[in-house]
């Protein structure tokens, strides 16, 4: 009751009435699709159980209850998949309309965080600044490697020559790299001071995308790096909700389906030898 209280509900209804309905054809035609190979499903396991003769009893209250078990499989099936057939339609809608609902989610946000546009331009300067200065730290880095290695010769031409194309190619194809291991290593020394694991808290593969990130940003590309994250975001929140909603059904499912079968292991192991034993005696 907490959580329904604290809901926004003319934001849930918004959601539905922009987004589902609109899309109302795709969730009946799902629904009714995995009704019918419910109903027929159904029926199959129903025909399996009389063949092996699980619904078969011997005195006659017991035969005529367990018949139960038919209407009982049919609605089983038929709520299952039928809420399976509702669900996957949601998904699909909500995997049609990824990029409005991902936009309308960064617009959200972005007036959560900025109180002005005039704000949100001074937070975009600030990531270029920071980007321009990654930048300039990282040619910097390369220039100064490549007039280091350069004067350190042995003083023989040919394997001078070799080492410095050597050194030129690594230093060329490679420096931005030795320039965040450079900048990773003096974070991780500044955590040894204060006694914090930098490796823990941000990891090296995290850090070195944030940082290609900043060696390589644009202005344009700031809003489509955010909005990318949040459709990444998006697909795999929508993918593990449906596959963990999918999988609890069909559990529910496999634990009715499997009723029938254990009480007729018991009834076998148990009741009929019973019965057998008091028709012998009389």
């Amino acid at each position: 009751m907490e959580y329904l209280e604290k809901m926004d509900w003319s934001l849930f209804w918004a959601v539905i009435k922009d987004t589902i309905v609109p899309h109302s054809a795709t969730l009946i035609m799902n629904t009714i699709l995995f009704l019918i190979i419910g109903f027929f499903l159904s029926i199959i396991y129903t025909i399996i159980l009389t063949k092996k003769k699980v619904l078969k009893r011997k005195p006659k209250y017991y035969n005529w209850a367990v018949k139960l078990y038919v209407p009982i499989l049919l609605c089983t099936f038929l709520y299952i998949f039928g809420q399976i057939g509702f669900i996957r339609g949601v998904y699909k809608v909500l995997y049609k309309e990824k990029e409005p609902i991902v936009a309308s989610v960064y617009a959200n946000t972005l007036s959560l965080i900025f109180e002005s546009e005039k704000s949100k331009n001074t937070f975009v300067k600030e990531i270029q600044a920071s980007a321009k200065d990654a930048k300039d730290g990282s040619d910097h880095l390369v220039e100064l490697l490549k007039a280091t290695s350069m004067n350190y010769n042995s003083g023989i031409s040919l394997i001078d020559n070799g080492k410095n194309k050597i050194s030129g190619y690594l230093i060329e194809k490679y420096g931005n790299d030795i320039y965040k291991t450079g900048v990773y290593a003096m974070l991780n020394l500044a955590g040894a001071r204060v006694h914090a694991n930098i490796n823990e808290s941000l990891p090296y593969n995290e850090f070195s995308a944030a940082m290609d990130f900043l060696l390589n940003v644009g202005y344009k590309e700031i809003e489509v790096a955010v909005q990318d994250k949040l459709m990444t975001w998006l697909t795999s929140f929508l993918d593990s909700q449906y596959h963990s909603m999918v999988k609890s059904l069909f559990l529910i499912l496999f634990i009715v389906m499997s009723i029938p079968v254990i009480e007729f292991f018991i009834y076998k192991k148990w009741i009929e030898p019973g019965l057998i034993k008091k028709e012998t005696e009389n």
